[in-house]
């Protein structure tokens, strides 16, 4: 398949970027025909590596964000389906098992197989109740036709080597009438404005815009019964129904969705490149605010460019707080991470926000537990970086 466009299966795909600090050699690609957008080379299952919370394309296996999907994956997949039946589920990357616990508590009459292929992470759902676990990548386990009720995959088909055929795989184990709940990153996150961080990861195959995927869906027979919300520009979370296979034929032309990714694409180059080099503007606002102890809350991929672009001194810091990945890695830049009951001891005069789809929640922590500290965000921090920039 090197070469051929994932989803018309033609020969038309073009270069059109190459993602920064990639460990695998990636370039992303334009399929002319389709507008599915790509990486190349695909690789079905490469090497473990530790750890990396890079800013770059290298980031990886700090793998805690599926938790972040459950609740909207199962409030829209209970519009569909009545739970209190004895429902058999499919649960497609289980990860630490954050979907596979709220369903069996939503559920309680419902059996899974949970299937995860890092063993590391996979053993977050033994001993589950209800659950059968199965440690291995999804392509290579065997399941009987018709057997599921609902096939749920939470940000898995971007990792896929063959997404198209692992979901006519998913089509083949539902029931009639089956439920497929999908959710992948979307494209239309490189629209945005204040990106910093590569998204185009190493370990992302594919990438999704609502019209590629919904067509993907429609090819291997499934009908869209609700979603994507389309004021979600991070997330494309769909349910689909299994539906009666479409007869085979080729998949027709699409330039306004072509047109659509390369604009996107274009504008993702520039904006972040313009954001780069804004970042040492913003690193200087927050070391000028030294004196007064200042803690950052965020110590992912927007702080690991402020370090790497921004040239920020992580060191001078007074605390450094990630909830999620202090449980993963020790220290980021030479800073030791710490929780946010740190904050009260440590009584900082200014906190940072450096998070973009979190920073609403975590301010309002701050507020509780550092009641007396000036509160930054990131993303204004970024715009005033902007304006004199533009100047």
């Amino acid at each position: 398949m090197r070469g051929i466009c994932g989803l018309c299966h033609r020969d038309t795909l073009e270069d059109v970027y190459q993602p920064e600090g990639s460990t695998r050699g990636i370039t992303v690609h334009l399929c002319r025909h389709c507008g599915l957008v790509q990486s190349l080379p695909r690789v079905a299952h490469a090497p473990r590596r530790p750890p990396s919370v890079s800013g770059g394309a290298d980031w990886g296996n700090v793998r805690y964000g599926k938790g972040f999907r459950t609740r909207a994956a199962l409030a829209a997949l209970a519009r569909h389906a009545d739970l209190a039946t004895p429902l058999h589920l499919l649960d497609v990357g289980s990860n630490r098992g954050s979907f596979a616990k709220a369903f069996l508590d939503a559920a309680p009459s419902a059996q899974i197989v949970a299937v995860e292929p890092d063993e590391r992470v996979a053993e977050s759902c033994a001993g589950l109740a209800r659950t059968q676990l199965i440690t291995g990548r999804i392509e290579n386990v065997a399941l009987e036709d018709a057997r599921f009720d609902i096939v749920h995959s939470c940000h898995t088909i971007e990792h896929l080597a063959d997404p198209a055929q692992v979901l006519a795989d998913h089509w083949r184990v539902l029931k009639d009438g089956g439920l497929l709940v999908l959710d992948a990153p979307n494209l239309a996150f490189l629209g945005g404005s204040d990106v910093v961080e590569e998204w185009f990861i190493d370990k992302h195959l594919y990438h999704f815009s609502v019209r590629t995927l919904l067509r993907m869906l429609g090819e291997v027979g499934f009908t869209i019964i609700d979603g994507p919300d389309a004021g979600d520009r991070d997330n494309i979370l769909i349910v689909a129904r299994k539906a009666a296979k479409p007869q085979s034929a080729p998949l027709s032309a699409d330039t306004q969705e072509v047109e659509s990714a390369r604009t996107l694409i274009a504008h993702y180059i520039a904006s972040r490149a313009r954001n780069l080099m804004a970042l040492t503007a913003v690193a200087a606002e927050i070391a000028a605010q030294k004196s007064r102890g200042v803690a950052i809350w965020g110590a992912g991929r927007i702080f690991d460019n402020l370090v790497r672009h921004g040239h920020f001194d992580a060191t001078t810091l007074n605390l450094l707080i990630d909830t999620h990945l202090k449980a993963h890695v020790r220290e980021r830049h030479g800073c030791t991470l710490a929780g946010p009951e740190a904050l009260a001891d440590a009584a900082p005069g200014v906190v940072v926000v450096m998070s973009r789809a979190f920073a609403g929640e975590i301010s309002e922590q701050v507020r509780s537990l550092a009641p007396g500290a000036e509160i930054l965000l990131y993303s204004d921090l970024l715009a005033r970086a902007q304006t004199r920039a533009a100047a």
